[in-house]
């Protein structure tokens, strides 16, 4: 089985830079600059009862990745993961603003970052970009001005927004204004939503403008709202394992996935978390087509189909679907 899941050709377009830093990679960088590691603290705990609860984790890998160096590399780690599982084109996120706390700046971030793209495309058979993340819990200043970086400096290799973090406490209607904000500056959208069973931040998400939905899986019962997520021509990004770990479902079988195949939803399976999660992209495939949720012509199907949903120029997806 896993000989042909890994023959397809994959898109994935939800993964956290900082969550997917492999640990051989974190335990060399804390070698390096001298820092203890609760290695413990990398992965989700079997224990883990919700979202906030799995967000713990990422404190601690956060504190090897403050520098240019550890950032340029982990791009290259997580590229090099992404290339085992036959990856053809990613999307790498993270939220620039939590690799400040030693003293680099945003310029240094986003170019440290950069290089490691770069690096990557031009040493790995795969295509990479990055999408910034704002953070729900941060205020509207922030965000705004993290978008008013971006847009004046034109990273290359930056091909949109997301918006990240707790969803309770912060639903979409908080950060409606920063939304629009981004938005008016010309930036492809996607969106952490649904994450929390919070129906209605999937739904305004995209009456907003989101391209795109991290996660989403409280409306994947509903017949009625994927009808609308489907004709507003919306790609779910879904993590299965993640989504077990944040006890944002129960079991694989609330993904609703022979239904959302069947209604021709555009879907994507995608491992969110790596390191944290501990899972590849095969890993999640594997799963999924062991509980017969999914068949081996169905995942070329859909990576084919995501093609259309990547944050890439026209010219740019029909050089992918070449590859795919």
């Amino acid at each position: 089985m896993n000989k042909s899941i890994e023959a397809i050709a994959k898109v994935e377009l939800h993964c956290h830079l900082d969550g997917s830093t492999s640990v051989e990679l974190i335990r060399q960088l804390a070698d390096e600059q001298g820092i203890n590691l609760d290695e413990s603290k990398l992965f989700v705990s079997s224990q883990c009862d919700s979202l906030d609860d799995y967000l713990q984790c990422f404190d601690e890998i956060l504190k090897v990745l403050q520098t240019k160096d550890s950032l340029k590399r982990a791009v290259v780690d997580v590229a090099k993961q992404a290339c085992k599982d036959n990856v053809k084109y990613i999307e790498v996120r993270f939220a620039p603003l939590f690799h400040m706390h030693q003293g680099l700046t945003l310029t240094e971030v986003l170019e440290a970052v950069e290089i490691g793209v770069k690096e990557a495309v031009n040493t790995l058979d795969i295509d990479v970009n990055i999408l910034i993340c704002a953070m729900r819990q941060h205020s509207a200043e922030q965000n705004q001005a993290l978008f008013d970086f971006i847009h004046k400096h034109d990273h290359e290799a930056i091909c949109g927004i997301d918006f990240a973090g707790p969803e309770v406490g912060f639903p979409t209607e908080h950060i409606e204004d920063t939304i629009r904000y981004g938005l008016d500056k010309g930036f492809n959208l996607t969106l952490h939503a649904g994450e929390c069973g919070c129906i209605h931040n999937v739904i305004e998400g995209i009456k907003l403008g989101s391209r795109r939905i991290g996660h989403g899986v409280a409306i994947n019962q509903d017949k009625q709202l994927l009808q609308f997520v489907k004709d507003n021509d919306i790609l779910l990004e879904i993590c299965p394992k993640s989504n077990i770990q944040t006890k944002a479902i129960t079991n694989l079988e609330d993904l609703n996935l022979p239904y959302l195949l069947e209604l021709d939803t555009p879907i994507l399976i995608n491992t969110d978390n790596r390191t944290v999660t501990q899972t590849s992209l095969i890993e999640e495939y594997e799963l999924l087509v062991h509980h017969h949720l999914i068949t081996l012509e169905q995942i070329a199907y859909i990576n084919k189909k995501a093609v259309n949903y990547t944050f890439l120029t026209e010219a740019e997806k029909r050089a992918l679907l070449l590859k795919m």
